[in-house]
């Protein structure tokens, strides 16, 4: 069974809501050095708006904590925050051992192919990729565990794009025959509804090579499956 010194899941709304804090406190130094990406975004919002460049500067400096400035720093969901704390979560879990970041790209990014198969950039050699890559690593007992993680609040076309991103990973993953590898599917947020759940539930798989859908909540149970 899971043990009950495990860290508890994270409470991704403080998670958001202290980024976004912490971001906003950078505005500042930000808005005196004008930095690329701040200059980026005034530059976006002039052109839509209609409104002169030099506007939006007087605007930001005369209240850097402003609420102009808060509609402008930076977000907490482009900065991957929900995924590095699920990865500091999984990474402290008495069942984890071996945990690993993977690459989002590049020649050691992880993808599951049309047979189930686990394979890296450098194996697909530029071909077009087979699935979203894979976001985890680590071992539990003697299974190597592999997982994808989404935390999203609501729906829209890239949402929607997303999740079935995540329908393929199953899909493929049923292709699979060799044991001692498992897929795992961490969902959170209110985008992912009882019903939107019970749908990528149904394309698990039950037996070896298992495949799992879970909230960040319920891995610790989850892994003392695996390990037994």
């Amino acid at each position: 069974m899971a043990n009950a010194e495990d860290p508890t899941p994270p409470d991704f709304e403080a998670i958001e809501r202290q980024r976004n804090i912490d971001n906003l406190q950078t505005m500042g130094s930000e808005i005196a050095e004008r930095s690329a990406r701040l200059s980026k975004r005034v530059s976006n919002w002039a052109i839509r708006v209609g409104l002169p460049e030099a506007r939006f500067w007087e605007a930001l400096e005369a209240d850097p904590g402003g609420p102009l400035a808060a509609m402008l720093a930076m977000e907490a969901r482009r900065q991957n925050a929900h995924e590095k704390a699920v990865a500091d979560y999984v990474a402290s879990l008495s069942l984890v051992a071996e945990f690993s970041k993977l690459p989002s790209s590049g020649n050691n990014a992880c993808y599951i192919n049309a047979d189930g198969l686990v394979v890296t950039g450098s194996q697909l050699a530029g071909a077009t990729k087979p699935s979203k890559s894979l976001d985890f690593r680590w071992v539990t007992g003697v299974v190597t565990c592999y997982a994808a993680q989404k935390y999203t609040k609501e729906g829209g076309g890239n949402q929607d794009s997303q999740y079935n991103e995540v329908q393929r990973l199953l899909r493929n993953f049923q292709q699979r025959t060799t044991n001692d590898t498992a897929l795992i599917i961490l969902v959170d947020g209110d985008y992912y509804t009882e019903e939107r759940t019970a749908l990528l539930r149904q394309l698990t798989r039950s037996q070896s090579p298992r495949s799992y859908v879970t909230g960040a909540g319920g891995l610790p149970a989850m892994l003392a499956q695996i390990e037994n």
